[in-house]
C-alpha cells in the first residue's frame, strides 16, 4: 500500500530498496496532506512504531510552501475588472450622444409612445454621489428611470468650501439631473413612506411658489420594480444644544451660499462705524471697540476633519485676500479677523496617515487659524459657543463669534428611519444606516422581494472584509462606486432574487455571451477600489495620500500636492462644462481676487 501511495504520485522507486527511512524521506518530498496519509499508513503496516517515530524524527517534515501574497493579485484582478466595466460603460453611453444631442429626429421606441415602454422601472431617491453615477452609467435602453430628489442637481461636494467663500461658482461645480442624462424621468421631491410588499413610494413634491401660492405641497405615488436609496445622510447638529438653530452647515450649495453670505455679513458687521478704529478715542473706547471688532470678525468651525480643515484653509485664503493693504476691500479688519477650528479628537483629518495629520496642523497653524484639539463644544448660541477641554469639562470658556459652521457628524435622514421600519430587524446597521449584503441589496421581509430594494452611498452600512475597515467609509468615492455598480447590477439582466446573482442560462444575447466570456454571469460581488484621498488646508498646500486598492503609491504634503488636489479635482468634474467653468473660476479669482458682493 505504501509503495501504491507513492507510485500514485509518479515517483521512481526503481532500483531503490524500500526501507522505512526511504519512504519516509519519500513521502517527505510530498505535499503535507500525502505525507500525513503516508505516515498514517506506515504506521498502521509497520509493527515497530518506534522506529517508525524515530526515523520519522530524523526526516524533516515537509515545509508548507508560504501562500503567494494576494493583495497584488486581486487588486490587478480588480483593476482590469474595472477597466473592462469602463469599456461597457462607454459604449453604452455612446449609444445615448445621438438622442443627448438631438442628432435624431425621434427617440427611441419607448420615448414616442409611453404606453408601449416594457422597461423596467427603477425608482431612484437621491441626486447626490451614488444617484449620480447609476444615472450616468445605466443602460436607459433597459430600464427607465425615475430620479427622485428635492435638489434637481448633482453638487461636487468636495468643492463647497471654495464656492463658499468665492472660489469657485457654485453653478460651475454642480450638473442638472436632466442634463447628466435626459432619458430619465425627474420628480423634484422627497420620499417619505414606502410600502415594500406593493412596491410603492410615497413621494412629496416640492413647493415650487413657496411666495405665492398656499397650501400643502400635494403627494403622490410612484410605483417601481426596483427602488434604489441614495439619499444620503444629513449633518448631526442636534447633539450638542443650539446648534441646529444657530450653526450653519455645508452640505449643499444652499449651504455654501448661506455661508459665503454670512461671512460676508459678518465682516461688513465688524467695519460699522460704531465699532471702528478711530485717533480721537480714548485708550478705554479703542479696547473696548477692537474687542467688539474682534468678536464680530470670529468664525469658529466645528469639526476637524475634511469638511473643517478645508473649510479653515479655504477661508483663511479669503480673508488674506480680502484683507490685503491698500487692495483689499477689508484692510481694515487686517489684525481683527480670527478663524476658530474646534476639534474634539486629537489629530485633525483623522483618516489619513499620521505624519499628514501633523503636517495638517502645522499648515494651518501657520496660516494663522487657532486649531484646538480635544475641545468639546458644550453649547452654540447666538453669536457664542462654549466650549471646554476634555478631561476639564468644568472649565467652560465662552467666546463671542460672528458665525458657527457645524461639520461633525453625521446622520440618517428620516426616510431611512422610516424604511427600516419596513425592513426586518436584521436592517437596521451601524449608526442608523441600513445593513447591505454583497451585491447592495437590504434585507427583506419575503425571499420573492429580495433585490427589489438597493442601498447605496451614505445611507447604506457595508461590511468590507477586503479593506482595512470594518464598514466602509461614508465618502463620495464609495457612494460614486456604489452607484456605477449597481447600474451594471440592473442593466446586466442579473436575477437580483437569487443569490449569488446570475443571468439566465438561457440567455443568449451579445451581453450575455460577453459576461459569460468575462466570467461575468455570476454577479461579483462589489469590492471598493480605493484611490486615496486629497484635503486642502490653505496656504496653496495640501494632502495627498494615493493608492491603488490597499497598495500605497503616495503620500505627501505641501505645494506639490496642492498642484496634484487641483488636477484630481479638475479632473473628476462630471462634464467638460464643468472642467472648463472651474479652470476659468480658478483663473479668475487668482487674478482679479475672490468677488465679496453680496447678491
Amino acid at each position: 500500500s505504501l509503495c501504491g501511495l507513492v507510485l500514485d504520485h509518479g515517483l521512481n522507486l526503481e532500483g531503490r530498496r524500500i526501507t522505512t527511512a526511504g519512504v519516509l524521506r519519500t513521502l517527505s518530498t510530498l505535499s503535507p496532506k500525502s505525507y500525513s496519509r503516508g505516515l498514517a499508513a506506515l504506521r498502521a503496516t509497520n509493527e515497530n512504531h518506534d522506529l517508525v517515530e524515530k526515523e520519522r524524527q530524523r526526516q524533516p517534515a515537509p515545509q508548507t510552501p508560504e501562500p503567494p501574497s494576494e493583495t497584488s493579485s486581486s487588486e490587478l484582478d480588480l483593476t482590469v475588472e474595472r477597466t473592462l466595466d469602463t469599456l461597457e460603460d462607454a459604449i453604452i453611453h455612446a449609444r445615448r450622444v445621438p438622442y443627448d444631442l438631438g442628432w435624431t429626429g425621434e427617440g427611441p421606441e419607448f420615448l414616442q409612445d409611453s404606453r408601449g415602454d416594457t422597461r423596467e422601472t427603477i425608482v431612484v431617491l437621491g441626486s447626490g454621489w451614488a444617484a449620480h453615477a447609476l444615472l450616468k452609467v445605466a443602460d436607459t435602453f433597459k430600464v427607465r428611470l425615475v430620479v427622485v430628489s428635492p435638489s434637481n442637481h448633482f453638487v461636487f461636494t468636495p468643492m463647497l468650501a471654495s464656492a463658499a467663500v468665492g472660489t469657485v461658482e457654485y453653478r460651475s461645480m454642480s450638473e442638472a439631473v436632466r442634463a447628466a442624462n435626459p432619458m430619465v424621468d425627474y420628480v423634484e421631491g422627497h420620499a417619505v413612506d414606502v410600502d415594500v410588499e406593493k412596491k410603492v413610494v410615497k413621494v412629496e413634491l416640492e413647493s415650487l411658489l413657496d411666495d405665492v401660492r398656499e397650501g400643502k405641497p400635494p403627494v403622490i405615488n410612484l410605483s417601481y420594480d426596483r427602488l434604489v436609496v441614495a439619499v444620503g445622510c444629513k449633518v448631526a447638529d442636534d447633539m450638542v444644544p443650539g446648534a441646529k438653530e444657530h450653526a450653519l452647515r455645508l452640505k449643499s450649495c444652499d449651504d455654501a451660499r448661506r455661508l459665503r453670505t454670512a461671512v460676508g455679513e459678518c465682516l461688513e458687521y465688524a467695519s460699522r462705524p460704531d465699532v471702528a478704529a478711530r485717533a480721537d478715542l480714548s485708550e478705554e473706547e479703542s479696547l473696548k471697540r477692537q474687542k467688539e471688532r474682534r468678536s464680530r470678525a470670529t468664525f469658529a468651525i466645528v469639526g476637524g476633519g475634511p469638511t473643517g480643515a478645508e473649510l479653515a484653509g479655504e477661508l483663511m485664503d479669503f480673508l488674506n485676500d480680502v484683507r490685503r493693504s491698500r487692495v483689499g476691500a477689508y484692510a481694515r479688519l487686517k489684525d481683527d479677523v480670527k478663524i476658530m477650528l474646534l476639534h474634539g479628537g486629537s489629530d485633525l483629518v483623522p483618516q489619513f496617515d499620521k505624519s499628514l495629520r501633523h503636517r495638517a496642523l502645522e499648515s494651518l497653524r501657520k496660516e494663522g487659524v487657532d486649531v484646538r484639539l480635544q475641545t468639546r463644544v458644550k453649547e452654540v448660541g447666538d453669536g457664542f459657543v462654549k466650549i471646554a477641554k476634555k478631561g476639564d469639562e468644568g472649565n467652560v470658556e465662552t467666546v463671542k463669534v460672528g458665525v458657527t459652521v457645524w461639520a461633525a457628524g453625521t446622520a440618517p435622514v428620516d426616510f431611512v428611519q422610516t424604511l427600516l421600519t419596513k425592513l426586518p430587524q436584521e436592517a437596521a446597521g451601524k449608526g442608523g444606516r441600513v445593513n447591505v449584503d454583497s451585491w447592495l441589496r437590504c434585507p427583506m421581509p419575503s425571499k420573492d422581494l429580495l433585490g427589489s430594494i438597493l442601498v447605496l452611498g451614505d445611507a447604506a452600512s457595508f461590511e468590507d472584509q477586503k479593506s482595512d475597515f470594518d464598514f466602509l467609509p461614508q465618502t463620495a468615492q464609495v457612494a460614486g462606486q456604489q452607484g456605477a455598480y449597481a447600474a451594471r447590477l440592473i442593466g446586466r439582466g442579473y436575477d437580483l432574487t437569487q443569490t449569488p446573482p446570475a443571468i439566465s442560462p438561457n440567455d443568449d444575447s451579445p451581453l450575455s455571451k460577453w459576461l459569460r466570456f468575462r466570467r461575468s454571469d455570476v454577479a461579483p460581488k462589489f469590492s471598493f477600489f480605493n484611490l486615496g484621498q486629497l484635503a486642502y488646508v490653505g496656504g496653496g498646500k495640501a494632502l495627498s495620500e494615493i493608492q491603488i486598492g490597499n497598495i500605497p503609491i503616495l503620500k505627501y504634503a505641501g505645494s506639490a500636492s496642492y498642484v496634484l488636489w487641483r488636477s484630481v479635482y479638475l479632473v473628476k468634474q462630471v462634464a467638460t462644462r464643468n472642467r472648463v467653468l472651474v479652470t476659468f473660476d480658478w483663473f479668475k479669482s487668482t487674478v482679479f481676487g475672490r468677488d465679496v458682493t453680496r447678491l
